[in-house]
């Protein structure tokens, strides 16, 4: 049993990291790392066994840490860019006339019907308050754009084997290097794809109340900052939770994409995470993020980023088989000669 003394300890740790986590994120390296080498490391036997090997998913799993890194170079225009890409804040959707499943699956469209939404409404619009104090990236009074990140980089991975699909085709030993660093270039894209999905399995990467309860609080749900430090890595290292007691709750064949049209799939994947919303801020209440309940809901989130992710790779190899145009097209304009050296 956990007792008032011991969960005010917890909440005043959680303080502290959220101190020192300037910017949200979600899961730590670590959790990150476990998503992504679990969906590697389980992918079926029709994917390449290079795709598969240990080596491979452990460069990608380090790569989904790469748009966190991000975060710590203070350059206002890449900031401004990638920092929204980490979050959905589902409720900020209703101010601009539109749900989850309403919003344009095109970033520039859904920026586009936000803008002439605020336009008409004039000045009844309510959307978030801005405080410029907290928005040196000028991305406040925007819900996020995480569905669309995730949509994004699965093109790119998609493109990526496809060019590997094409390379391996040709065997053509003067374009080896070119096999090499597509095979690297694969790595990166998969890497920061399986970041946003792992963001989009932790609930309050899909929410207002990301960073405490904002608002209305009938339930006097906690408004420490902190709490969202504390899911990302503080409950994980407590419950000292590994890829063990992940993958035992994982069921990979039961989660699948659409290799056309990932947008459906992704937003039921963001809608899985932001039923939980509650849940976090529960169990955050009665102390049972502490306990073996706590322990089950954060290995359920993290079981679910892999499956997705899992899924997206699989859904992705498939849509980059190439067409003899395809084919036609890269030699055409790779402009390629045989002798050529190699880059």
């Amino acid at each position: 049993m956990v007792t008032k003394h011991v969960r005010r300890a917890l909440a005043f740790a959680a303080v502290v990291v959220g101190l020192v986590a300037v910017h949200a994120r979600a899961w730590d390296a670590y959790g990150h790392r476990l998503i992504t080498r679990l969906a590697v490391e389980h992918l079926p036997d029709d994917v390449p066994q290079w795709l598969r090997d240990p080596a491979m998913a452990a460069r990608i799993a380090d790569q989904s840490v790469t748009p966190d890194r991000w975060r710590g170079t203070r350059v206002t225009q890449m900031l401004h860019v990638s920092n929204p890409d980490h979050y959905i804040n589902i409720e900020d959707l209703e101010a601009f006339g539109m749900t989850f499943r309403t919003m344009p699956p095109l970033r520039m469209e859904f920026i586009k019907a936000m803008v002439e939404s605020r336009i008409a409404q004039g000045d009844a619009f309510r959307g978030k308050p801005v405080n410029p104090e907290r928005d040196a990236d000028k991305t406040q009074e925007w819900p996020g754009f995480l569905p669309h990140a995730i949509c994004e980089q699965y093109g790119r991975v998609q493109a990526a084997m496809r060019t590997i699909r094409m390379l391996e085709a040709m065997n053509n030993p003067a374009r080896a290097a070119q096999l090499e660093q597509a095979k690297a270039d694969l790595t990166v894209h998969m890497g920061i794809m399986a970041h946003y999905v792992g963001d989009a399995a932790q609930p309050l990467h899909t929410t207002r109340h990301h960073h405490g309860w904002v608002g209305d609080n009938p339930r006097d749900y906690t408004t420490d900052r902190g709490i969202h430090a504390y899911i990302d890595g503080g409950v994980i290292r407590l419950h000292a939770i590994d890829a063990a007691g992940v993958l035992a709750r994982a069921r990979f064949d039961a989660r699948t994409v659409n290799p056309r049209d990932p947008w459906g799939d992704v937003l039921s994947h963001v809608e899985r995470s932001f039923e939980h919303v509650e849940t976090v801020y529960v169990l955050r209440q009665t102390g049972e993020l502490e306990q073996a309940r706590g322990k089950a809901f954060i290995e359920s989130r993290l079981a679910d980023a892999a499956e997705t992710l899992r899924a997206l790779y699989v859904a992705a190899w498939t849509a980059s088989a190439p067409s003899n145009r395809d084919r036609g097209d890269f030699e055409r304009y790779d402009n390629f000669e045989q002798g050529e050296k190699a880059p």
